[in-house]
């Protein structure tokens, strides 16, 4: 037989009754003559091994009569024989072939391989040319020795990488947790999935999941489940790694600065908890590339910046929401959620492209053929991003960032009031969930989304305290899982086909979902009881229509409340500006624009040893275009309030960055957390990518022709 034969077989044992010959047709993707042929060889397969053989029945189906214990010796046979001798294709074999090497502490010989596969020696020389050149692709190679075989060679690093790019060619990693859970039987190339399950041997899974589930909390953040399942792969894989004696090396300046991150310690947890457990010695360096993981997952609330990225990302976030505006012609200005959920996004997005983590993007083909204008708005809009990794920006990863762009865009089309309450369930990443979520508040004005979570997070998630209608969700979720409340499975991009769909359901169950209303009123009744407390009603049903109108519209703006926002000109004034100011040197051009904010109240006198502090231990990155340099330092190094000043040098001064020295603007900030100068800052970059205003600031002494120009940029769009 061959893998189809095997797979086909493997569908009639485990099905409840008969399956027609057409759906098997469809799901194969094969001809109804090309299943009945494999039917017959079945049978003789069957037939060979004294067992019943598969039951046909016109306008019924075919099914397999026999008792469950011929079923489990079917399958016993199929996993002693099937493996390798059920006619694997080259390019099943050449995975099959990797896999092994993968999984060699040393060399292994072409006859090994022969003998396994059940090929000829020629076939295996003939598998290995693509081999090598898969292999390649990673900065991998296959060496090989008269004496003693074939082996891979190359950075540890690099390794991983293919290997786990090997598992994502062939399965989506979120599903690699099932393939490594369970039984191969039910999937599809089950040959390949026991080669995939075998690089995991001995490995409890569920352990390290758990290992995981503890990094998100002390994290508190939330995987996407990619993320989550990527992080799983990677933990057992250096595990099994470490057993064969293969350690991961990291440069010493890069784990020095790891070492200052709080995933650093998540992760020293994470390997002491995984010593114990296997009886292993996980080295520092080890345990540096784990934080490069967590710190490289698809994460929502997190922190997770090191301190040099903390200012720099806010810059690439700006710049990379102008420059697709521009190409677009589409104003993004006003949107704090874009501005917020993309900053958050490129953390993690720059640590993956600067260490050449693997990340898949499974609706990559979906966001290109739906906003294809976007994906190339964003494609086109990247040069920031790609001067700051220094590096190409892989398709996978652009999909992901045109997705703020696309939920941007599908917010400008929202409505306003809404009724039922739905939680949006994903399984590809907050991204994907928060554009889906665009996409239902775009076409549906009665849906109010009230969340959005991973799948892997359902179990926890409490239905009752947070009054969910119905949950709509990108993966399937089981029935018995949640029982109690509507599921709908859609689209993750929503096309009209699941938006008719949504709309039906919502007709059907509509007295059902009415009960929604009813709870809304919740909170109008509490103020209605206040209010007839204290004062005169002369309209109970109007005063409760228009109290319930107005916390459906508004009751979301809730939490974006927080600390104020001041605008670029309440910043930069007369009093924070000074123009020709001599220093010998950076260090001394930084001194003085920080007094200018002590001098102002703003900052405390040690927050300016900071800045210099920063820029001696991360380097001149501060330096973030021609002749601009802008000296910060941490929320928590003594800033009492948000500040800008501003001042020129008389002479250029060198910060020792090569792209943009030598520096005569300084613009010294202070930040009391992560959001509040987000509008300030967003306005800065009419200034810095205008010319026209940089030279007129250099060459004036005017201190009120400085304002004019801050006035005028803050006046201006980003």
């Amino acid at each position: 037989m061959n893998e189809r034969c095997a797979q086909l077989l493997i569908k009639i044992i485990m099905s409840e009754g008969p399956i027609k010959i057409g759906e098997l047709a469809n799901e194969f993707k094969v001809s109804p003559r090309t299943i009945r042929y494999d039917l017959d060889r079945i049978d003789r397969f069957l037939k060979d091994n004294n067992l019943p053989q598969l039951m046909r029945k016109p306008r019924v189906g075919v099914f397999y009569n026999g008792s469950r214990e011929y079923k489990e010796k079917v399958l016993f046979l199929l996993n002693k024989f099937g493996r390798y001798n059920c006619g694997l294709t080259k390019e099943e074999r050449e995975k099959f072939i990797l896999l092994e090497l993968f999984r060699a502490r040393d060399y292994i010989t072409i006859e090994n391989l022969s003998n396994i596969l059940g090929v000829s020696r020629g076939t295996v020389i003939s598998d290995l040319k693509k081999v090598k050149k898969w292999l390649r692709k990673y900065n991998v190679e296959l060496e090989s020795s008269p004496h003693y075989g074939i082996k891979i060679k190359g950075e540890e690093t690099d390794i991983r990488r293919a290997v786990v790019y090997l598992f994502s060619e062939y399965i989506d990693i979120e599903k690699a947790l099932d393939v490594m859970k369970t039984s191969a039987y039910g999937h599809k190339n089950s040959a390949i999935n026991s080669q995939l399950k075998k690089l995991f041997e001995n490995i409890n899974i569920t352990y390290i999941e758990n290992a995981v589930k503890m990094a998100q909390e002390q994290l508190n953040s939330t995987f996407s489940d990619a993320a989550y399942a990527g992080l799983v792969v990677h933990l057992a894989l250096a595990i099994k790694r470490i057993q064969l004696g293969k350690d991961i090396l990291m440069p010493k300046d890069e784990l020095e600065r790891l070492k200052l991150t709080k995933e650093f310690a998540v992760a020293s947890s994470i390997a002491k908890s995984l010593e114990q457990s296997y009886g292993v010695k996980i080295p520092i360096d080890e345990i540096g590339y784990i934080t490069l993981h967590l710190l490289g997952g698809k994460v929502t609330s997190s922190n997770a910046f090191v301190k040099e990225e903390w200012a720099k990302l806010q810059f690439l976030t700006a710049r990379i929401i102008r420059d697709v505006q521009d190409i677009i012609g589409v104003d993004f200005c006003s949107d704090d959620e874009l501005y917020r959920g993309l900053m958050e996004h490129l953390g993690p997005t720059v640590y993956r492209l600067k260490h050449k983590l693997p990340l898949k993007n499974p609706i990559l083909r979906e966001i290109k053929e739906n906003y294809p204008e976007i994906f190339e708005a964003v494609k086109n809009g990247l040069n920031a991003l790609i001067d700051y990794v220094k590096c190409e920006i892989p398709e996978e990863e652009i999909g992901y960032i045109a997705i703020h762009f696309g939920a941007a865009l599908e917010r400008m089309r929202a409505k306003n009031r809404k009724v039922y309450r739905a939680l949006v369930v994903c399984g590809t990443g907050i991204g994907t969930a928060k554009l889906l979520a665009s996409r239902i508040k775009a076409e549906f004005d009665d849906i109010e989304i009230i969340g959005t979570i991973p799948s892997h997070q359902l179990k926890e998630f409490s239905f009752k305290r947070n009054n969910v209608d119905l949950i709509i969700s990108t993966v399937y979720i089981d029935n018995n899982l949640r029982s109690d409340v509507l599921c709908v499975t859609v689209n993750p991009l929503l096309p009209k086909a699941d938006v008719l769909r949504i709309s039906n359901i919502l007709k059907e169950q509509n007295q059902t979902l009415k009960a929604v209303r009813r709870r809304n009123l919740f909170a109008v009744d509490g103020l209605i009881k206040i209010i007839e407390k204290y004062c005169t009603i002369n309209s109970k049903k109007e005063l409760i229509e228009q109290l319930e109108r107005y916390l459906c519209d508004n009751l979301h703006l809730i939490n974006l409340k927080g600390v104020a926002q001041p605008v670029l000109d309440e910043l930069i004034t007369e009093k924070t500006i000074m123009l020709n100011i001599e220093a010998e040197n950076w260090e001394e051009a930084v001194r003085k624009g920080g007094e200018i904010l002590v001098e102002n109240g703003f900052v405390e006198p040690r927050y300016v040893d900071a800045m210099i502090k920063t820029v001696k231990e991360v380097g001149p990155y501060i330096v973030i275009a021609p002749g601009i340099a802008m000296p910060h330092a941490r929320p928590e190094d003594g800033v009492k309030q948000v500040c800008m000043s501003l001042i020129t040098l008389k002479n250029p001064v060198e910060f020792g960055n090569e792209t943009n020295d030598p520096v005569r603007l300084i613009i010294s900030f202070g930040a009391v957390d992560q959001n509040s100068h987000l509008k300030a800052l967003s306005k800065l970059m009419n200034l810095f990518t205008n010319q026209k205003y940089i030279e007129e600031i250099l060459e004036t002494s005017d201190v009120k022709k400085v304002i004019e120009i801050i006035k005028e940029c803050s006046s201006k769009e980003v």
